[in-house]
């Protein structure tokens, strides 16, 4: 009789857990579809502005008129006293957002969601619009974090749930910023959650196909980088293979470089003794300049990286190319306005690649197809080194170029670019800046995003992958974080009330009970336990 009751209510559970899974899938797609109609707009909206910019940079520097000069510097002030203003009303626009968003998912801020999606949209509009060196996929992820939480606040979804939709509006915004669905969703699992679950996967996944699908209704099936990369047959597989371990070597420390270069900027900026407004203005009036002395490192780069593909470029040029973009990207992304470093940095791996490869070229007296091949590869490998995400690397250029013939030359390089950043112990750009986020944002004791100090109860789902710190350790064998409480292990299809004796196993998630006011500084303790080797 006992038994028959038990599993009557295991039963009941199933279907429950069933029931509110099909939710679940449900409401990514809702999320998919809206982010993509927000990022079209996004991208329509950073297209015009990018047109009207350089036809207005172009005109000017034809008529050399003072008064139009003049109102395009006044043009310019008012945008960075706009920015200035956003970002001092709503702190968590500013940078690319994906580090506002690992936040959110360790519960240690939360979103005023439909302002700072407005602003953040505006801020990323004039921020990326006025020709700063910085890239839409990490505002577009933002967005998507942004419309996530709504739909989360709209349809009341559970605390355990609410993670689920914030992976899939990132993922569907990475999707829809560059027609990458696939690149959405490794991106979710491979640096915002590090692990695997079957629901995490479908989640994203169907929000990121239904977020591509809408984006490419209203912009069309283009490809974000046209390249003919079919190789000839001009080098031996020995030679091949050598010069790609020695790229993957040099995007490697390259890489190093540029996560350096970014805290070192970061730092400087923030060092400066001057009125925060000062600082917008001046920034802007630089980008102003660069916009009218050096266009080609104006912006994101798409269109230098597409330039560069399809002409014979000297290699004086591409050096200046490189230093300027690299150099000038840094410092955009210091002054702390909304925008991604991703599309930058893809452009300065890029032009790593072709200067490698017109290298090559003297050496090998090879076809210039091999420059342009060598670039797909350092965009790459170049991401790989700085975000340390290899598999999203991968399969974005991949989506990006439509192309799969060099996928083996891909992967070499990008596995090299990381076991090279491992081996000397770099951590991820947005680990970093996740960091100096949560340090400068807690400091400020006037910041409105913080957690609520109200103290309430709330539920933590921490996942447990192969050889964590957790796997296979018994309850009462752990050292737990003060004032939580583990109330259970979901397992499979079942939940399990633990005991000191319960056995924690690779693809649990653990329920986790605590205070609001704690769950800001637990949650990543045991994250952290759940999916790293060691604790220290």
């Amino acid at each position: 009789m006992q038994e028959d009751v038990q599993g009557a209510v295991n039963t009941w559970q199933n279907l429950r857990r069933r029931r509110h899974n099909l939710l679940l899938v449900f409401y990514s797609i809702i999320v998919g579809v809206l982010t993509g109609l927000v990022i079209v707009a996004y991208r329509e909206g950073l297209d015009f502005l990018n047109t009207i910019r350089h036809t207005t940079l172009l005109d000017v520097k034809r008529t050399t008129s003072f008064v139009g000069i003049s109102q395009l510097v006044a043009l310019f002030i008012g945008a960075a006293i706009i920015l200035q203003i956003l970002l001092s009303k709503f702190p968590l626009i500013s940078g690319s957002g994906i580090p506002q968003v690992k936040a959110l998912l360790m519960k240690q801020i939360k979103f005023n969601w439909f302002y700072e999606l407005i602003s953040k949209f505006l801020g990323g509009l004039l921020s990326i619009g006025s020709g700063l060196s910085l890239g839409r996929e990490g505002p577009s992820i933002h967005l998507g974090a942004q419309i996530s939480e709504g739909v989360n606040s709209f349809f009341k979804t559970k605390e355990a749930e609410k993670k689920y939709l914030i992976s899939s509006g990132a993922s569907a915004g990475l999707a829809a910023a560059f027609n990458a669905p696939l690149a959405g969703v490794i991106f979710s699992l491979e640096e915002l959650h590090k692990y695997f679950s079957p629901l995490l996967l479908i989640c994203t996944l169907l929000a990121s196909i239904s977020s591509d699908f809408v984006t490419k209704l209203f912009l069309g099936y283009d490809l974000v980088f046209d390249f003919d990369t079919k190789l000839p047959a001009q080098l031996s597989i020995g030679k091949y293979l050598i010069s790609l371990i020695i790229f993957g070597i040099i995007i490697g420390l390259a890489g190093k470089l540029f996560t350096d270069g970014i805290v070192f900027f970061q730092n400087l900026y923030k060092k400066a003794k001057l009125n925060s407004y000062i600082k917008a203005v001046l920034a802007v009036l630089l980008s102003l300049g660069v916009g009218l002395f050096f266009s080609e490192v104006a912006g994101g780069g798409h269109h230098l990286i597409q330039e560069i593909a399809h002409r014979s470029t000297p290699m004086k040029v591409l050096f200046i190319l490189l230093i300027a973009k690299f150099i000038f990207t840094l410092f955009s992304y210091s002054t702390g306005f909304p925008g991604g470093i991703f599309l930058p940095m893809l452009v300065v791996g890029g032009l790593l690649g072709k200067i490698y490869g017109l290298v090559l070229m003297d050496i090998f007296d090879l076809k210039e197809v091999y420059a342009v091949h060598f670039m797909i590869l350092g965009m790459a490998g170049y991401l790989t080194a700085v975000v340390r995400a290899p598999i999203t690397g991968i399969v974005l250029i991949l989506e990006m170029t439509g192309r799969f013939d060099h996928l083996f030359s891909l992967t070499l390089v990008s596995t090299l670019a990381y076991v090279l950043t491992e081996f000397i112990n770099l951590d991820p750009i947005y680990d970093i800046l996740y960091r100096n986020m949560i340090s400068n944002l807690f400091a400020s004791e006037k910041t409105p995003q913080k957690v609520s100090s109200k103290s309430s109860k709330v539920t933590l789902l921490i996942p447990v992958i192969a050889d964590s710190f957790l796997d296979g350790k018994h309850v009462f064998e752990i050292s737990w974080p003060e004032n939580c409480l583990l109330v259970g292990i979901r397992r499979e299809i079942k939940e399990i009330i633990p005991k000191g004796i319960t056995k924690i196993k690779n693809g649990d998630f653990l329920i986790v009970l605590t205070d609001k006011t704690d769950a800001g500084i637990i949650s990543p303790k045991l994250y952290k336990m759940g999916t790293v080797t060691t604790v220290g």
